[in-house]
């Protein structure tokens, strides 16, 4: 496949997966909330539980086939901070695939067979894959700020959106799935990002 190619496909995986995670995240807002369930074992044996964490599985997918059109876009635009940005990106969001994974296939398993252990809370490998998650993909959002090829909001809203996506609040990972559909659709529809020319940085 050609880089046009990679990019226009990976800008409509980042967009789809980007508004994924909106819904995911409503959906979010619903289970813990409006149902006002305290357990999370609860929670995990409800339908709505079931379709979101599905909605987090294929979102993290597509960003992570995304992440790549993101990249090549502006591989020719910076320095070598992009380079370590998408690579750390890369592995967090893999991560971040296989802990969607288990909360797919694994917890409602658990939900009858061990609800104490869900309910203890999450295991420390899940902060660890949402902080390398954060950690990548702030460094990423620098490394497009820098190079202004996408647009600077959607540049800054992706290194919020990543610090965000790290803290447990309501809605966290909405502002990063918004930043990730914006860079997305820049690269689906082939517009010009910025008016300004990027220039590299070395």
């Amino acid at each position: 496949m050609s880089s046009s190619g990679l990019i226009r496909w990976g800008g409509l995986a980042a967009m789809v997966g980007g508004v994924l995670y909106v819904l995911a995240e409503l959906l979010d807002i619903y289970n813990f909330v409006l149902l006002g369930e305290e357990e999370f074992s609860a929670v995990a044996a409800t339908a709505s539980f079931a379709v979101e964490t599905w909605l987090f599985l294929l979102g993290n997918v597509l960003v992570l086939f995304g992440l790549f059109g993101l990249y090549v876009r502006q591989s020719e635009a910076t320095g070598p901070l992009l380079h370590v940005g998408f690579l750390v990106a890369f592995l967090g969001t893999a991560l971040g695939v296989g802990a969607s994974w288990a909360e797919t296939f694994i917890v409602p398993t658990l939900v009858d067979a061990a609800p104490e252990l869900l309910d203890a809370g999450p295991p420390l490998g899940y902060a660890l894959s949402f902080g390398i998650f954060a950690i990548g993909w702030v460094l990423f959002g620098v490394a497009a700020l820098r190079a202004r090829v996408y647009p600077r909001w959607a540049a800054l809203l992706l290194i919020v959106g990543a610090v965000l996506s790290f803290l447990p609040l309501p809605l966290s990972t909405a502002p990063f799935g918004v930043a990730v559909a914006w860079m997305g659709l820049i690269l689906f529809t082939g517009r010009d990002a910025s008016a300004e020319q990027p220039s590299r940085v070395r």
